[in-house]
């Protein structure tokens, strides 16, 4: 299954901070289905949700890629400490601040990759993807192929996800 978010969506955070724990507790720690988050921070090549939402996700994919055992405490960390979206606020520092209170360890080398931009081929390949699979807003689950909006459907994401678990 893939989350395709936005940090700085607030429907994202709502999601990441309720719905998204009862399905991490319900089938990806009892090894049911596998999670990935792919962050939408560009739509049609244009900022998602503001200037500074691709900085934001090098960040993400800075955690992920230097100190992997930390990315989820990270992104609970920032979807639960969310500033307003209207506000630019996922600046460098605010974003490695953010690391640091999660207990990410690696925080210099996340602060040298978000600074040399790096993973913005990665950051494109989602946005490909994205619209591959339908997705136009966040937060938006795709399983098994389908996309859904967990937020506006949560019954329909957890027959989806039953489906997926039961080999239907």
């Amino acid at each position: 299954m893939t989350y395709y978010g936005n940090w700085k969506c607030p429907y994202c955070a709502e999601f990441s901070t309720g719905f998204l724990n009862d399905i991490i507790r319900d089938y990806v720690v009892p090894g049911d289905i596998s999670l990935r988050f792919r962050s939408l921070s560009s739509i049609d090549g244009e900022p998602f949700l503001g200037p500074d939402s691709p900085r934001a996700a090098r960040a993400g994919l800075a955690v992920w890629n230097v100190d992997p055992e930390t990315y989820w405490r990270y992104h609970e960390y920032v979807f639960t400490n969310q500033p307003p979206e209207s506000e630019t606020w996922a600046t460098t520092d605010k974003l490695v601040a953010f690391a640091e209170e999660a207990g990410v360890t690696k925080t210099e080398q996340m602060r040298t990759k978000i600074r040399e931009q790096a993973y913005v081929s990665a950051i494109q390949e989602t946005s490909r993807a994205a619209v591959d699979a339908g997705v136009s807003a966040t937060p938006a689950l795709v399983i098994d192929g389908q996309t859904v909006n967990p937020l506006s459907d949560e019954q329909q994401t957890r027959t989806l996800i039953e489906q997926l678990t039961d080999g239907s």
